[in-house]
């Protein structure tokens, strides 16, 4: 039990540390680029390396591996500059100081029009630091469908 609460007092006092805002404003920042990015290869480079970063669409189709990620974005790309993504107020927790979780709803829109969002979804990202980075290591996307005329 001690070693419990000597953990629990550790991670409590990263999470309070005068670094912590900093750091919740990289997350939010790299996430945001994320969501609303129109640019694959600066999409894919903010990902995890390692073979084990998974992705769950909106269609809830899972893929594995940032090349299957690549391509299953790229399939999409038609879309993309025709289509303008808004990210709303990410949420940041921090797991540890090498792991963090983000939420964010986004909405999704004719780029051509000012007007609010046809569609609303959510991302949750969970992310590793890696080096002197933060890198998405899972990503899974939900979002309604869009409304039909």
């Amino acid at each position: 039990m001690r070693l419990g609460l000597i953990g629990l007092a550790s991670f409590a006092l990263t999470a309070c540390a005068p670094d912590s805002a900093k750091l919740e404003a990289e997350i939010q920042q790299l996430v945001r680029s994320y969501i609303t990015s129109t640019d694959i290869a600066a999409s894919v480079n903010m990902l995890d390396s390692a073979p084990s970063v998974t992705s769950i669409t909106g269609q809830g189709r899972i893929v594995r591996g940032r090349d299957a990620i690549k391509e299953e974005a790229s399939k999409q790309i038609a879309t993309l500059p025709q289509l303008k993504v808004t990210a709303g107020e990410i949420q940041v927790t921090r797991i540890g100081t090498t792991h963090a979780l983000a939420i964010a709803p986004f909405g999704i829109g004719p780029s051509s029009a000012s007007q609010t969002p046809t569609t609303q979804g959510a991302a949750t990202l969970l992310l590793a630091k890696r080096d002197s980075a933060w890198k998405i290591v899972h990503e899974h996307f939900s979002y309604a469908a869009a409304p039909k005329p």
